[in-house]
């Protein structure tokens, strides 16, 4: 048991540039990995193990813009995050899990991390980030979709879509700009 917890942090302690090019195991490490990959879930449990992947493979994730008229003007529903991975104001995520369809993904995640029932969604582009490009902790093919949902959202706000806070998250504050038709930073 020792082992194998020593095992994953040696794995989750390598940052995304510190991850070597090729795998070099001896015949017994290979094979007491891939004893213990056996026994990992698809389902994102145990963080650190989970995160032990960040610099090895890309993950794809569904980026929610949720779009409503408030008095006329359009509106994006944000919320705040600051954890060890980004601090500021973003949009609704979250990764695509084993077997998920993206609208299960949207629905879940939205469920999850707002309290709202989504109505409609729409793809609207794709984007590859990774840490040499975006402020992001992994290899990221983030799937941008713009939706309507309903009720009112347990945690986070609207704000206008031309009047985003300053502490947006870049990448979502480029998503945004991008949809909009603005690349000049007035989403």
């Amino acid at each position: 048991m020792l082992n194998r917890h020593f095992y994953c942090t040696v794995i989750f302690m390598n940052p995304w540039d510190a991850q070597p090019e090729e795998t070099i195991l001896t015949r017994e490490e290979q094979e007491q990995f891939l004893s213990l990959i056996k026994k990992l879930g698809w389902k994102r449990t145990g963080k650190e193990v989970f995160e032990a992947f960040f610099s090895i493979f890309p993950f794809a994730l569904c980026e929610i813009a949720v779009l409503r008229e408030i008095n006329g003007v359009p509106h994006v529903l944000l919320w705040y995050r600051d954890d060890e991975h980004y601090t500021g104001w973003h949009l609704p995520g979250g990764y695509i899990l084993r077997g998920e369809e993206t609208e299960e993904t949207i629905r879940r995640v939205l469920m999850n991390e707002t309290g709202l029932q989504l109505q409609k969604a729409e793809f609207a582009r794709y984007y590859n980030s990774y840490p040499a490009n975006a402020p992001v902790p992994n290899h990221q093919v983030a799937l941008l979709f713009l939706c309507s949902a309903d009720g009112e959202p347990r945690q986070g706000t609207f704000f206008p879509v031309d009047a985003l806070p300053p502490d947006i998250l870049s990448h979502h504050k480029e998503y945004l700009e991008k949809i909009s038709g603005n690349p000049e930073g007035n989403a």
